[in-house]
C-alpha cells in the first residue's frame, strides 16, 4: 500500500468572504458523510453570530458543525490555539470513520493545521506588546524591527501582512534564533489534505458582499456589536473584527449610521482581496470559479479521484 493510501483524509473548502464556501461545504460533507469543521478566525467566537457570517440552525441542522462560536470575545486565540484545537477534532472525526471538511477563509489558520508551525509556540504577553506597538507605530516600523532583527527573515516573510511579520519577531525574540530556524512541524502528519480554493470574479463577489452587509445590518448587526460592547468593553480581542470595529466610532458619536455600513463594505472588500491574494500564493491549489455552471460537478470529479 502506498504512502497516500495510508493517510487520512481532509477536504478543504476556502476562500475570500462571501464566496459561497459554506454552501459548497454543506454538499461535501453530506455526499461523503462528512463533518465541517471551522477554519474561520472570527466565527470562533460566541455572542458574535450576525457580523461574523456564522454558520445558521439550519445549516447546522443539515449537517454537524465544530468549532463553531465557542469562545468568549474577551479571550485571545491564535493559530497555534487553532492548530491544536482543530487537531483534536479532525482526529475524533476520523475515530467515528467520518470525513472532515474544513471551511473558512483565514489562511493563516490552514497553514498552521495543514503545514504546522514553528516549535516556538507562542508567547501571548509578547504578542500583545507586538500588537500594541503595530497600533501606536504602523506597519513599516514593525517591518523595520523584523529587519533590524532578522535580515533573512525579512527578505522571505511577506511584509505586507501584518501578522505574519509580527509571528516572525515573536518568534526571533522568544528563541533567540533565526525566524527559518523555526521549522514548521504538523500535528498531524497522518493527514492528507486536499484544499478547494472557491471565489468569484471581483465584481460579483463585491455585489455580493454588498448584499452581505445589508442582511447583516437587516439581522440586527447594531445589537449585537452593542450587546457585545456592553458586556466585554472596547477592548474586547474580537472587536477589533472587521464589522464590529467601525461600530466603536458611532456609539462615540463621531461618524454617522451611513458611514459605518460604507467602512464596513470597504474593510470586507479589502479583506477579500487580501484573502484571495494569500491563496494564490500557494502553489497547485486549484481555483474554482463558482460562477462557472460546471463549478461543482468539477469539484465533486476532483473529489471522487482524491477519495
Amino acid at each position: 500500500m502506498s504512502d497516500n493510501n495510508m493517510k487520512k483524509q481532509v477536504i478543504s473548502v476556502l476562500g475570500p468572504t462571501a464566496s459561497g464556501k459554506t454552501s459548497v461545504a454543506i454538499k461535501i460533507a453530506k455526499e461523503y458523510n462528512g463533518i465541517i469543521v471551522n477554519c474561520d478566525s472570527r466565527q470562533i467566537y460566541e455572542e458574535m453570530l450576525i457580523g461574523t457570517a456564522s454558520p445558521t440552525d439550519e445549516e447546522k441542522n443539515i449537517v454537524e458543525h465544530r468549532l463553531f462560536n465557542f469562545l468568549s470575545p474577551q479571550k485571545q486565540f491564535n493559530a497555534s490555539d487553532y492548530a491544536n484545537l482543530a487537531a483534536e477534532e479532525i482526529k475524533k472525526i476520523w475515530q467515528e470513520n467520518k470525513l472532515p471538511v474544513l471551511v473558512g477563509g483565514t489562511g493563516f489558520y490552514y497553514s498552521a493545521i495543514s503545514e504546522g508551525l514553528g516549535e516556538a509556540g507562542s508567547d501571548s504577553e509578547l504578542s500583545n506588546n507586538l500588537l500594541k506597538e503595530l497600533e501606536e507605530n504602523g506597519l513599516p516600523y514593525m517591518v523595520e524591527k523584523l529587519k533590524s532583527l532578522d535580515s533573512e527573515a525579512y527578505n522571505n516573510v511577506d511584509i505586507n501582512n501584518s501578522r505574519r511579520v509580527l509571528r516572525a519577531i515573536e518568534v526571533v525574540i522568544t528563541t533567540g534564533r533565526p525566524f527559518s530556524q523555526n521549522k514548521p512541524k504538523s500535528l498531524l502528519p497522518e493527514a492528507e489534505f486536499m484544499p478547494i480554493v472557491v471565489t468569484r470574479p471581483r465584481d460579483i463577489l463585491h455585489k455580493r458582499i454588498e448584499l452581505r452587509v445589508e442582511q447583516m445590518f437587516e439581522e440586527g448587526l447594531e445589537g449585537e456589536v452593542r450587546r457585545c460592547v456592553e458586556k466585554y468593553g472596547n477592548a474586547a480581542a474580537a472587536l477589533s473584527s472587521i464589522g464590529y470595529r467601525e461600530w466603536l466610532d458611532y456609539f462615540d458619536k463621531k461618524i454617522s449610521y451611513e458611514q459605518v455600513k460604507e467602512q464596513i463594505l470597504v474593510h470586507t472588500r479589502q479583506y477579500a482581496k487580501r484573502q484571495e491574494t494569500w491563496f494564490r500564493k500557494k502553489p497547485g491549489v486549484p481555483f474554482i470559479n463558482l460562477e462557472n455552471p460546471e463549478a461543482l460537478s468539477k469539484i465533486f470529479s476532483s473529489l471522487k479521484s482524491f477519495i
